[in-house]
């Protein structure tokens, strides 16, 4: 009986962030997929942490769907699906990542008794022209029929199913979300949705964004620096953190490409710490470029 209530407890568990929330990890991000996709103010941002007000919070699960990293556990409540297809409801609109997560995890129509209004129009017309992109086929939409008459043996059978489907439903968050599950680079592990581009004459080289990308992008081999463009999710870690504003995200669906760009590794003539650059000619760390020349140097 107990793991029955401790079960029945569970069912009760509220959307939460994860450590995984770059707002979290980065006191600079302004990372606000979530903000912008709440309809009903349940999300807020304070101290720079992302925070949930359960008074106005309905469960709908939008938030958990858009973050770029995933970070946000919980359920996914109002989608409905009938045999590979998404059945059509206008109490909301999916999203392009949704239905491209989707369509790998099996989904190949939507179902509908009426036109699809003009937002489920546009986002599946969007979501298809990547997928033609990324090699997959199209979402169709198909006509939901009633009233069809099921034999016994039939009717056994779907009763069976709508119970198991039911008991998947009332899982708990934790039983049915996985770790990454709305990260849409897990998917296409072989296609990349945006390019990386950094500025040669402005970055640095400080690293900072090394540390702080959380799909760890960013690595130097001897005297080369790569990029891995696939692991990209546009969560702006990088670009909120680069003090020199040099990196830029541009959004660019192809086959993944590992970018390289050669550098220099030198010692300082001032501290005699050894750097990298993009540049040649220079002479002098970062941190000794910056520093105030009338500050007492520390070495």
């Amino acid at each position: 009986m107990s793991v029955l209530i401790k079960w029945l407890e569970s069912l009760h568990e509220e959307i939460i962030v994860s450590s995984s929330c770059v707002r979290k990890r980065n006191r600079k991000s302004t990372c606000e997929y979530c903000l912008e996709i709440c309809e009903h103010e349940a999300l807020s941002v304070k101290g720079n942490q992302l925070i949930i007000d359960s008074n106005n919070c309905t469960l709908c699960g939008e938030c958990v769907i858009v973050c770029p990293l995933s970070a946000i556990e919980g359920l996914v409540n109002n989608r409905t699906f009938d045999n590979g297809s998404l059945v059509y409801n206008t109490e909301y609109v999916p999203t392009i990542k949704e239905l491209l997560i989707y369509k790998i995890r099996g989904l190949s129509s939507i179902q509908t008794q009426k036109p699809l209004n003009k937002e489920w129009e546009t986002a599946l017309t969007k979501s298809n022209n990547i997928l033609e992109l990324l090699g997959e086929s199209p979402i169709i939409v198909t006509e939901k029929v009633l009233g069809e008459m099921l034999s016994r043996r039939a009717l056994f059978s779907s009763l069976q199913k709508e119970g198991k489907q039911l008991a998947k439903n009332m899982a708990p968050a934790a039983w049915k979300m996985e770790k990454d599950d709305w990260k849409l680079t897990k998917y296409y592990p072989d296609y990349q949705f945006y390019s990386v581009k950094i500025s040669e004459d402005k970055c640095t080289l400080c690293q900072v964004c090394f540390s702080l990308c959380p799909e760890n992008l960013f690595h130097i081999e001897g005297t080369q620096l790569l990029i891995d463009h696939e692991k990209c999710v546009d969560c702006t870690s990088c670009t909120d953190v680069c003090p020199e504003n040099a990196i830029e995200i541009v959004p660019d669906i192809k086959r993944k490409s590992k970018n390289k760009k050669n550098i220099t590794h030198k010692s300082c003539k001032d501290c005699g710490h050894t750097f990298y650059t993009f540049k040649e000619t220079i002479e002098k760390c970062h941190i000794c470029i910056n520093r105030d020349s009338d500050w007492l140097s520390p070495y």
